[in-house]
């Protein structure tokens, strides 16, 4: 990251999505926001900005993502304990199935 007057500042360490195709942290971005039942805006823009295709298989990252995110539901990792609800994983699965609809249309 770089400041306003161009220092340095920190870095942004997105780990292993910074190889391969730049959409896939995106993606990540994406089904995070809808899953937490936020507005897609901030990754709208970013695919705007960035010319990327919000084709096939961006929906595909987006969908992996969801289903990783399914496979969480009453897991325990780094000792935060997630609540999984009926109506939780109902919404998310609700979010995956437009995903999916979308990359069909």
């Amino acid at each position: 990251m770089v400041t306003r007057e161009g220092a340095f500042s920190g870095i942004v360490d997105v780990d292993d999505l910074c190889f391969g195709d730049p959409r896939y942290v995106v993606a990540l971005t994406l089904a995070s926001l809808t899953a937490a039942g936020g507005p897609p805006d901030y990754a709208d823009a970013w695919m705007k900005i960035a010319n990327f295709r919000n084709d096939k298989v961006f929906r595909l990252y987006v969908a992996l993502f969801l289903v990783d995110f399914m496979s969480e539901h009453g897991q325990t990792f780094n000792q935060n304990s997630r609540a999984s609800s009926p109506e939780a994983r109902r919404s998310l699965l609700e979010v995956f199935e437009a995903n999916l609809q979308r990359a069909a249309s």
